[in-house]
């Protein structure tokens, strides 16, 4: 992944190496379209700049056309909104500036396009959607549809980092189901976070009796999401404690809740 920036350095979290490699994909006909990297976190301060590379592959058997745009990513409910740019007051989107404002891609081919961002002195949001608006329409039906991707770009300008959760409910397991816990997290504070989640199960004696983790989850300030995990490993008759901890950077938040098997 490349970096060019401008006054100062937006650090990329290196713990989302593998998850910044991975692409987004959308069927299209016959084949697929996809877009590297999907995310992209950064950390910096108000007035930095930084230029992100994407690549598009047109996997499909016919060509296609994009228009590339930004859209900031704002929260509202607890869930996330697209909204265009420049409608917000101090929209991160507005600043975008792509080298191609438009592509058009043949069967097979791939085109590297780059996006240049610079954070404004009170930043509505704390993500921006840098889009390949599909122009190109494929028949569904009696009406055609046409196919987009998009990058996220989140941006990080504190260290304020605050979560919060309902009580775990825990599911015993069963003859025929395995233990499940679920719970909702919530990001309550201002800034973005990859959430980690282990679930460890501990026995009467306080012994580690089984562990599992829950898939990341990526939430931006204000929004909330639920969270399952399921341990199938056996657990003996008796009671225990589920313990739900989510790391995120460099604080963490545990939950507990007992539980019986019989």
């Amino acid at each position: 992944m490349r970096q060019s920036m401008r006054q100062s350095t937006l650090r990329v979290v290196t713990m989302l190496t593998l998850i910044l490699a991975a692409a987004v994909t959308a069927r299209a006909g016959e084949g697929s379209l996809s877009l590297a990297p999907a995310v992209i976190m950064l950390r910096g301060t108000a007035g930095q700049s930084t230029t992100q590379t994407m690549k598009l592959t047109n996997g499909a058997s016919k060509p296609f056309s994009f228009d590339l745009q930004a859209q900031d990513v704002v929260v509202r409910d607890g869930r996330r909104v697209f909204v265009a740019a420049g409608q917000l007051p101090g929209s991160i989107a507005a600043t975008a500036a792509f080298t191609r404002r438009s592509v058009t891609l043949a069967p097979g081919e791939s085109v590297r396009v780059d996006v240049t961002v610079t954070i404004p002195p009170k930043p509505s949001g704390r993500a921006i959607l840098a889009l390949f608006r599909g122009t190109t329409k494929m028949p569904r039906g009696s009406a055609g549809v046409t196919a987009s991707l998009g990058m996220l770009l989140t941006f990080a300008l504190a260290d304020d980092v605050l979560a919060s959760t309902t009580p775990l409910d825990v599911r015993p397991p069963t003859s025929s189901s395995n233990l499940t816990v679920a719970q909702q997290l919530s990001n309550s504070g201002t800034e973005p976070f990859v959430a980690i989640g282990t679930l460890a199960i501990i026995g009467r004696n306080g012994t580690l009796a089984g562990r599992t983790q829950a898939p990341p989850r990526r939430l931006l300030p204000g929004e909330r999401t639920d969270i399952r995990a399921e341990y199938a490993g056996d657990l003996a008759p008796g009671h225990y404690r589920a313990l739900m901890t989510y790391q995120l950077a460099a604080t963490s938040v545990t939950s507990s809740a007992e539980f019986d098997v019989r």
